[in-house]
């Protein structure tokens, strides 16, 4: 009977699969971040079934800040870029029965032999291993912590091959039970006061007391609900602070230039009032739409393309200010209402001023005060106002004094000819703002022609090439140009290239590309392009570089640049341009790299491409002067 009272006061039903991870030893930080690491580190040698419950998981429940995944797309990164999940699916462990279920299932495949001879033991002890209820999400039995420990111990001294908290962990899940604890001891304070108050209550009432039937039940219910939804909100602040900790990181040069102080949001400073959910969403919009403005954001090396990156910024820079102006607007402190009505200012006798009475430049100017009785104060000197003027120009019968006030009297009506004349003026004065503005905008467009032919005559190609061989973000690169034979044309370098990098590029070149032919007049530059593509940005896709901005990468390479898209209208209209066909599928060619802004084939060129995540492998799909546009 005792045993059934204290598995009521735990939880009428069972604990929830995530509890698990909340407990000593195995709630560790440390414990969790194994058990994570080795789940993510055996993925791709894990069962079919157990890979896609994980994938699952993470799909729903993790958002990584890195790499460039949406929500609902995390698992992509589960045997390819593990190193950004490790962290996300370490902190969701405590709050997310789905993600725990699914950890640890992959946990208990991975550790076999451990897992087989638990069950051994715990057979030989009479003890159910069966497992907890994966479909309810509970532990629907509990261990006390007297069996608990004597179990971790029988077990432990016959098997001095496997971890404590290991042992411990697997013991719970084969036998499907939950451990309690011996005695709870509070924390100082207000609250754990009042909850040991109420557990000594409980411990001291009677087993046949009713309110162990409906009362008590129901109330662990309600705590388990009010639990829930403090861990939603736990996950939601979690969330939110990771979204805007990446913005912060990833993003501080760009919010310096929009003038906005990211720094001090967090998620404890929204408003109450403000839906969590949509608050979240506005965090992770602002998070794409800066990933995806940051490529436009440094000025070009043509024209050509510096024209299209205006027009990018043009478009997404309003976005951008209302999304952080959205986000910062939730931060603002709600003030005080005494400091936005300050106290009335004391009258020179001590008393407030009426309500109700104006003062005196907001009365009607036939209402103002006349000047005040002889030995009053002297009004200060102030400048001529437009009542003054007026005052002035008309004569003085015209001016009505009249006890304590002065009445002015309306203006003389101007006559139609005036009129007129005085709406040629303005419509002049229009057309001329009109003409100076068209000249200024002319300017404008004309210095930033200037500006860009200026930045491409200030190319440092060989201090780029330097750096590019020295390192790239901490990736060191061997002079791979020390052996080769002289590249006299581009096709001889897009031979080189097929032939050394046979596992990072397969060359699919469509019907519009032009190779044997190709009279580009530096096809070194083109064996050290697809050298780029083939290492950092080959590496960068596979997860072992962070390369952030492609295009500052492949400059530093060889004084190329990098696009990521082109618009949708002009790869619909020119598809034979911008696809290419290989292993049985077609391939978008919407990423290129190019050099030269002009239309003269000895100088300008462009390499079209994609990325297959299933091969992991680059897929060139066009190497030639221009891919076809409207303008070409």
């Amino acid at each position: 009977m005792a045993e059934e009272v204290v598995e009521r006061q735990t939880n009428p039903e069972g604990m929830p699969i995530s509890a698990i991870f909340s407990l000593e030893g195995m709630g560790k930080p440390d414990y969790r971040n194994a058990v994570v690491r080795r789940v993510l580190s055996e993925f791709s040698s894990l069962s079919k079934g157990v890979q896609s419950t994980l994938r699952s998981a993470v799909n729903e429940e993790i958002i990584p800040t890195t790499g460039g995944f949406r929500r609902g797309q995390a698992g992509r990164a589960l045997g390819n870029s593990n190193f950004l999940l490790q962290e996300p699916v370490q902190r969701a462990l405590i709050l997310s029965d789905d993600l725990s279920i699914a950890v640890l299932r992959c946990w208990a495949e991975s550790h076999a032999s451990l897992r087989k001879e638990i069950e051994h033991h715990l057979v030989g002890h009479g003890i159910d291993s069966s497992g907890p209820g994966l479909t309810e999400k509970l532990f629907t039995n509990f261990w006390t912590a007297e069996e608990w420990k004597a179990e971790q111990d029988t077990f432990s001294q016959a098997h001095e091959e496997f971890e404590q908290d290991d042992i411990a962990l697997m013991l719970c899940y084969v036998s499907g039970r939950f451990p309690l604890e011996s005695q709870w001891e509070p924390d100082e304070g207000a609250v754990g006061s009042a909850l040991s108050a109420a557990l000594s209550y409980l411990r001291e009432l009677p087993p046949t007391a009713p309110e162990w039937e409906r009362m008590i039940p129901n109330f662990v219910a309600s705590v388990s609900a009010l639990i829930e939804e403090k861990a939603s909100e736990f996950q939601w602040f979690s969330n939110f602070d990771t979204v805007v900790e990446a913005v912060n990181r990833e993003f501080s040069e760009l919010m310096l230039f929009f003038e906005m102080d990211t720094q001090q949001w967090q998620a404890a400073r929204v408003s109450q009032h403000a839906d969590s959910a949509a608050t979240l969403n506005m965090a992770e919009r602002l998070q794409s739409l800066l990933a995806e403005y940051q490529p436009f954001h440094e000025r070009a090396s043509g024209i050509s393309e510096e024209r299209e990156r205006s027009r990018k910024r043009e478009e997404l820079q309003p976005l951008i200010l209302n999304a952080l102006q959205e986000i910062d607007d939730l931060m603002a402190e709600d003030s005080d209402s005494e400091s936005s009505n300050p106290p009335e200012e004391p009258q020179p006798d001590g008393t407030a001023a009426p309500e109700d009475n104006p003062s005196p430049e907001e009365a009607p100017k036939d209402l103002r005060p006349a000047p005040g009785p002889t030995g009053q104060q002297p009004v200060p000197e102030q400048g001529p106002t437009h009542a003054n003027l007026l005052q002035e120009a008309l004569p003085a019968s015209d001016t009505v004094v009249a006890g304590p006030v002065v009445a002015v009297a309306e203006p003389p009506a101007i006559s139609a000819a005036e009129y007129a004349a005085l709406q040629s003026e303005n419509l002049d004065l229009r057309n001329g703002s009109g003409a100076l503005s068209a000249e200024n905008q002319s300017l404008r467009d004309e210095l930033e022609s200037l500006k860009a032919e200026l930045y491409e005559t200030q190319e440092m190609e060989e201090s780029w090439r330097m750096a590019y061989r020295s390192s790239q973000n901490g990736y060191s690169q061997p002079d791979e140009t020390a052996d080769l034979p002289s590249i006299d044309s581009v096709s001889t370098a897009v031979g080189m290239a097929k032939e050394r990098f046979k596992r990072e590029l397969t060359f699919a070149p469509n019907s519009e590309s032009s190779i044997e032919s190709n009279p580009f007049n530096r096809p070194e530059k083109v064996w050290e392009a697809l050298q780029w593509l083939a290492t950092i940005y080959y590496k960068s896709k596979m997860g072992q570089l962070r390369i952030t901005n492609f295009d500052q990468s492949i400059k530093e390479a060889c004084g190329w640049w990098y696009k990521s898209d082109q618009g949708e209208t002009t790869v619909s209209r020119y598809r034979k341009s911008y696809t290419a066909h290989a292993y049985g599928r077609n391939y978008r060619l919407e990423q290129h790299i190019g050099k030269g802004t002009n239309f003269d084939a000895r100088y300008t060129i462009r390499i079209a491409f994609d990325w297959d995540n299933d091969l992991r492998q680059v897929i060139v799909g066009y190497i030639g002067r221009h891919q076809q546009t409207d303008a070409s």
